[in-house]
C-alpha cells in the first residue's frame, strides 16, 4: 500500500471537500462469462446497513452502491454523489447527486433515498451498525431528487469518509418500506453493477450483471463467491480450477504459487491491523499483567513466521503512513520486563496467572496459528492463556453482551485511514466494538470526534495512543497482508481497505 501523506488526508478530512476526479479508469479488453472466488465467510445479512464487519463488504458493493468511492490508494472520488463540501464548523455536509441512478428494480435513485439511509432508518428504530457513523445526523434537507444537506448534532469532520465507508451503502426507501427490516436481510436489491441471482447460505453466491447499471460495467457477466472457511481447501479449490480466485491464503502458499508459473498470486499490504485486544476488567484490571503480556509478544518473529517478513510491525492501532502514530514512539519486546512485572502481581513461571483467549480459525491467514504462538510466548514468561475458537460473527456478539475473553486475537480493518477510524472505534466505549472500555479514555478520546480542526485531531489521536500502549490497552502485531492467488490470464489490481472489485479483474 502506498504511504497516504498528510495532503490525502486533509481531502479525506473534507477540509476542501469538493468534486475530486472520475471514478478511476479501469476499461477492459473483453468480457468474462464467469469468475469464480472462494471467499472466507457469507455476510451475516444482505442489508448492507446492518454490520460494520469488513470481510462482507466486496460482496456487498457489488449489489450496493456508496455515496462516494475509492480509487486503489483510499482516495475519495465520486460516486452516486457527485459534489461534496463540509461547513467550516463541521456541522453540515451539502451534497449533490447524480440524476441517472437506478435501482436494479428500475426505480431512480434520489435524496430521498439518501435522507432515508442516513436519517430516516435510524429515527424509525431500525437496529443498523450504520448508526455508529451516522448518529449525529440531526437532520438531512432535501432541497431537491439531486441535492441534500444533511445537518449534525456536533462536528462531524470524517462525514465524508463515512460516505464511502463499510456499510454506508445507499437503500431504496421504498424497498425497505415495502418488504421491512427481515425482507432487507434476506432479499437484496440496489443500484450496484450486480444483482444476486442464486444464494445458499455458507456455501454459494451467485450473482448476474446489470446491463442498465448507471455506470461503468465490469466484464464480468457472472460473478460466484464460494463460501470456504478453511485456507487450504481455498487453495485446494484454485488449484484444481474449481475457482479462479482464491483469497486469504498462506503466505508461504503464496510464495509457492509465485514460483510456479502455473498461478498469479499476490500480497498486498492493506488498511487492517491485526492485534490482541484487551479488557479493562477481569485478570486485565491488573496493569502490570496487561503490559506484561504486550512486552512478551515478539512481533518480528510473528512477522517472520507466518508472513515472511512481508508484514510491518506496529506499536500502535495503526498502519505505516497513516496519521495517529506517536513521534519516535515505540514499545519493545522485552520478556525479562514481562517477568518483572509479573512478579511485582505476585505471579511467575511456576506460579503463573491464568486468562481467557479467543482466535478466529482461518478468518485470516495464520490466525489461528499465530494465536497459539503468543500462547506459547506468554507461556515462558509466567502467563496462562486457555484458547478457544470464535467466528467473527461470534466476537461481535460476545463483545456486545460483555462475554468476550479476557484477550482475543483479531483484525481490524479502516478502510478511510484517518485514526478515527483505528483509535476512536476501538476506545471509545459507546461504540459497539470497543473491548477496553473505561471512563478514563473514553474522556480523552470522545472530543476526537468533534474536532473540527484536523491538526488539532490528529495531535490528540497521537496523544491517546501514547498513553493507550502505556496503559497496556491494547497489543499491536502487525499490519495486515492480504493475500491473493488466481489464475493465469487474469489481472488483479487490489484495494488498499483490501476489497476486491469487479472493475479491476481484467482478461490478460
Amino acid at each position: 500500500m502506498k504511504d497516504i501523506d498528510r495532503r490525502l488526508f486533509m481531502k479525506l478530512a473534507g477540509a476542501a471537500g469538493c468534486a475530486l476526479v472520475l471514478r478511476p479508469d479501469l476499461s477492459f479488453a473483453g468480457e468474462i462469462d464467469n469468475i469464480s472466488i472462494a471467499w472466507m465467510t457469507d455476510p451475516v445479512t444482505w442489508d448492507p446497513n446492518q454490520r460494520l464487519s469488513p470481510d462482507p463488504q466486496s460482496i456487498l458493493k457489488t449489489v450496493f452502491d456508496q455515496p462516494l468511492d475509492q480509487t486503489p490508494d483510499l482516495t475519495l472520488v465520486p460516486s452516486v454523489v457527485t459534489e461534496w463540501k463540509l461547513a467550516d464548523d463541521g456541522l453540515s455536509l451539502h451534497v449533490k447527486l447524480r440524476d441517472d441512478v437506478k435501482f436494479s428494480d428500475g426505480t431512480p435513485l434520489t435524496a430521498e433515498d439518501f435522507a432515508y439511509t442516513y436519517h430516516q432508518r435510524f429515527v424509525k428504530g431500525d437496529q443498523v451498525d450504520l448508526v455508529v457513523g451516522f448518529g449525529v445526523v440531526s437532520d438531512i434537507e432535501v432541497i431537491s431528487p439531486t441535492e441534500a444537506v444533511m445537518r449534525f448534532s456536533k462536528p462531524f469532520p470524517t462525514a465524508a469518509q463515512w460516505l464511502a465507508f463499510s456499510a454506508s451503502y445507499i437503500v431504496s426507501k421504498a424497498y425497505a418500506e415495502k418488504v421491512g427490516i427481515q425482507g432487507m436481510q434476506t432479499n437484496p436489491m440496489g443500484s450496484g453493477p450486480y444483482m444476486l441471482k442464486e444464494y445458499k447460505r455458507d456455501s454459494r453466491i451467485v450473482l448476474i450483471r446489470r446491463d442498465d447499471y448507471w455506470g461503468e460495467k465490469p466484464s464480468i457477466k457472472q460473478l460466484t463467491f464460494e463460501i470456504i472457511p478453511d485456507p487450504t481447501a481455498r487453495l485446494a479449490a484454485l488449484e484444481s480450477g474449481t475457482v479462479d480466485i482464491a483469497m486469504e491464503l498462506s503466505i508461504r502458499d503464496v510464495k509457492r504459487l509465485q514460483k510456479s508459473g502455473n498461478f498469479n498470486a499476490i500480497a498486498n499490504p492493506i488498511a487492517r491491523i491485526i492485534y490482541v485486544t484487551i479488557r479493562a476488567d477481569g485478570t486485565f484490571a491488573d496493569r502490570n499483567i496487561r503490559l506484561a503480556a504486550a512486552h512478551a509478544v515478539d512481533k518480528k518473529l510473528l512477522s517472520k513466521a507466518f508472513f515472511g517478513g512481508e508484514a510491518a510491525t506496529i506499536d500502535f492501532p495503526t498502519v505505516p503512513g497513516m496519521p495517529g502514530s506517536p513521534k519516535n514512539s515505540s514499545f519493545a519486546y522485552d520478556p525479562a520486563k514481562s517477568k518483572e512485572l509479573l512478579a511485582a502481581s505476585g505471579y511467575s513461571t511456576d506460579k503463573p496467572v491464568t486468562l481467557s483467549m479467543a482466535t478466529t480459525n482461518g478468518q485470516f491467514p495464520g490466525d489461528y496459528d499465530m494465536a497459539r504462538a503468543i500462547v506459547t510466548m506468554w507461556e515462558k514468561v509466567g502467563i496462562k492463556a486457555n484458547l478457544t475458537v470464535i467466528t467473527e460473527a461470534q466476537w461481535y456478539e460476545l463483545n456486545a453482551s460483555g462475554k468476550l475473553p479476557d484477550a482475543s486475537l483479531f483484525v481490524w480493518e479502516n478502510g478511510t485511514g484517518d485514526p478515527e477510524l483505528f483509535t476512536g472505534h476501538m476506545f471509545n466505549e459507546e461504540m459497539p466494538f470497543a473491548t477496553y472500555r473505561t471512563p478514563e479514555v473514553t474522556a480523552r478520546v470522545k472530543p476526537l470526534f468533534s474536532e473540527p480542526n484536523y491538526e488539532k485531531r490528529i495531535k490528540g489521536y497521537e496523544e491517546l495512543n501514547a498513553y493507550l500502549i502505556d496503559e497496556g490497552a491494547i497489543i499491536p502485531l502487525v499490519q495486515a497482508i492480504q493475500t491473493i492467488g488466481y489464475r493465469k490470464g487474469l489481472t488483479l489490481t487490489p484495494w488498499a481497505n483490501g476489497w476486491i472489485r469487479p472493475f479491476a479483474i481484467k482478461s490478460a
